[in-house]
């Protein structure tokens, strides 16, 4: 008998008897191909994105990132960890010689992140599958179901890998803090199920690595702040006889219970610290109800998507739901929130279900419950993790249904089932992610998502505003549509203003510029940009506070010309010397900073030079349209 033969009969062997009895066939097992094969089918479903565009604050939080810095609200604020990995990549990109300006320019400089966030989503894949394999051979599992579970888990890694709905947290370069989070979540679980029938000195080991793994996701996301009690659940659910049991585990499990939550709040405690203060919070006009009842409307949303993927969408704006849109989720969860609780009285039973239900609401409830994220009411890759929950209850349940209504239909036909359903993700998740190559597509696809949401309506406007050949028609008709949807100015009145402005349209895109200025006090980008429209309309007067707010705050040659030109226009000649002399003190090394000083300064001694100072100044300000 050959060693492959000799396997195969130690794995009949192994098999329990219940099961030979009963006549039930086995889903055949997974093998090294076809572990292979689901990694290339996910690599190829994601190859469409690679070279795509940066994505909304992609560019911008990877630029502070590289310089090690975040503000606070961006994606990186109190993620240390989803920051280094990202100033790794921008290095990688840099030492590689790839062309990192900012887009249209540099077409290849988001595949190395994107690479790299499709491997964090197969590492990611691989602990899942190790995390269900192992509770489903738990001691409270039945017989006959503890085979099925290499079967089960890949199916169900299968499944999470390729659903599109994943597709945000790969594509979405900066969004590698969900994918972070999740590997090092999963991690602790496994270190804590390896741990519990290991040898003292390994026991040890698979401790360090699991308190390790929650700091580390602490780093990288808030959801992680429920690890230590996943791991306590987990250990009522599948190990201890009672509640009480916590209390003195054994194995020291204890102190590994008090080292991860020593850990986790620790951490959380100095990351988070006024680190996400501009972005979540009770005090920013968001109810805490409101947004509940948004998270309940949310929630049954995404559910429906994992069904039936075919409303993706990479923006769901700031508003939060009014009427009768949240009720049939509001039912949903407390009807599951019920069931968990009940599963928990009866966890010898059913204490495998119990787990799945608090796993389902723990991985949300950073996001998804009463602290209102304020820029976002909805997110699909806040159902990343929480995503496997549902696909072990779905195909469990298949099971299950198949047994007692189905039994003669064989596993094989099942089998054969779920790899249809596993092709069709991959083709699904291809053509989403064939979406982010081209920015007009993606916020198409918002807008048809969520025709509600202004923000979209925006954003797509800006989008064919910025095409190699504008669609300037149809950009002004998204962002009147999105002004009449929404009178609020986020993602509307500076890029409808800039459209105006760059069509000579000065006079109608300054009370744009202006509203998107008291919304957000201090913006440079609309602060320059009304100033350089009023230079155009010749009231320079009120040009002046502007510029000289922007020269504050952006210290720049360009902005010191600008200010300089304005003040010699209304008549302050002393105030434009000053300025221009003042600019060459900002770089005294530069010999043309020096020159170009001394010439301007000069042109102000000579009033009939304005007009050409003028001109010069539109012409250093060309970028701001």
């Amino acid at each position: 008998m050959t060693s492959r033969q000799q396997r195969r009969a130690s794995q009949r062997h192994r098999q329990p008897a219940d099961i030979e009895r009963s006549g039930l066939p086995v889903l055949p097992r997974a093998n090294r191909w076809i572990v292979l094969a689901l990694a290339v089918a996910t690599v190829l479903a994601y190859v469409p994105a690679l070279d795509a565009p940066f994505v909304i604050d992609d560019e911008g939080t990877i630029g502070a990132s590289s310089e090690w810095k975040s503000l606070p609200g961006s994606p990186t604020a109190g993620r240390p960890l989803v920051m280094a990995t990202l100033a790794a990549n921008f290095a990688a990109n840099r030492a590689l010689g790839v062309d990192q300006r900012p887009d249209p320019d540099g077409p290849n400089k988001a595949i190395g992140y994107r690479l790299v966030n499709l491997l964090l989503h197969l590492l990611a894949g691989a602990l899942l599958f190790g995390v269900v394999r192992r509770a489903m051979r738990e001691r409270t599992i039945p017989e006959d179901w503890r085979a099925l579970a290499d079967p089960v888990a890949g199916v169900v890694c299968a499944l999470w890998l390729l659903h599109p709905i994943q597709s945000e947290v790969i594509n979405y370069i900066v969004q590698r803090s969900e994918a972070l989070a999740s590997i090092c979540y999963l991690a602790t679980l496994y270190a804590s199920q390896r741990a519990w029938h290991a040898t003292p000195t390994a026991r040890l080991r698979w401790y360090a690595l699991a308190v390790v793994a929650c700091v580390l996701g602490m780093l990288s996301k808030e959801i992680v702040i429920s690890a230590p009690l996943a791991v306590m659940l987990y250990d009522r659910a599948f190990r201890l006889p009672s509640w009480r049991a916590l209390r003195r585990p054994g194995n020291g499990r204890g102190w590994l219970y008090v080292a991860l939550w020593s850990a986790c709040l620790v951490t959380f405690a100095v990351f988070e610290a006024g680190a996400r203060g501009e972005s979540t919070g009770f005090n920013a006009g968001m109810t805490w109800y409101g947004y509940l009842y948004t998270q309940c409307w949310a929630i049954a949303h995404y559910l429906r998507l994992a069904v039936w993927p075919n409303a993706l969408s990479i923006d769901y704006g700031y508003r939060t739901i009014r009427g009768a849109r949240g009720i049939p989720g509001l039912v949903l969860l407390c009807a599951f929130g019920a069931a968990t609780l009940v599963a928990w009285t009866r966890a010898e039973r059913f204490g495998w279900f119990a787990f799945l239900g608090s796993m389902f609401f723990m991985l949300l409830a950073p996001s998804s419950s009463v602290v209102p994220v304020l820029l976002e009411v909805a997110a699909e890759r806040r159902v990343y993790l929480a995503l496997a929950v549902v696909l072990v209850l779905a195909v469990v349940g298949v099971e299950w249904i198949r047994r007692r209504v189905a039994a003669r239909v064989s596993p094989r036909w099942l089998t054969a089932g779920a790899t249809g359903i596993v092709v069709a993700l991959a083709i699904a998740t291809a053509a989403r992610s064939r979406t982010y190559a081209s920015t007009e597509a993606l916020w198409r696809s918002a807008v048809h998502a969520v025709p509600e949401n202004s923000r979209a309506r925006g954003q797509l406007g800006w989008a064919l505003f910025r095409l190699p050949t504008p669609k300037l028609a149809e950009a002004e008709s998204a962002f009147v549509r999105a002004l009449a949807q929404d009178s609020a100015c986020p993602g509307k009145c500076l890029e409808y203003g800039t459209l105006l402005s760059n069509g000579g349209r000065f006079a109608e895109a300054m009370p744009l510029l202006v509203r998107h200025l008291a919304w957000d006090h201090g913006n440079v980008l609309a602060a320059r940009l009304l100033a350089l429209d009023l230079m155009k309309l010749g009231d320079y007067h009120r040009a002046i506070p502007y510029l000289e707010e922007v020269v504050q705050r952006v210290p720049k040659e360009s902005h010191f010309v600008m200010l300089g030109v304005a003040y010699l226009s209304a008549g302050r000649r002393d105030e434009a010397i000053a300025t221009f002399r003042l600019m060459a003190t900002f770089d005294v090394g530069s010999a043309e900073l020096q020159q170009l000083s001394r010439r301007l300064e000069d042109g102000a001694n000579h009033p009939e030079a304005l007009s050409n100072l003028q001109e010069f100044a539109f012409w250093m300000a060309r970028g701001w349209m």
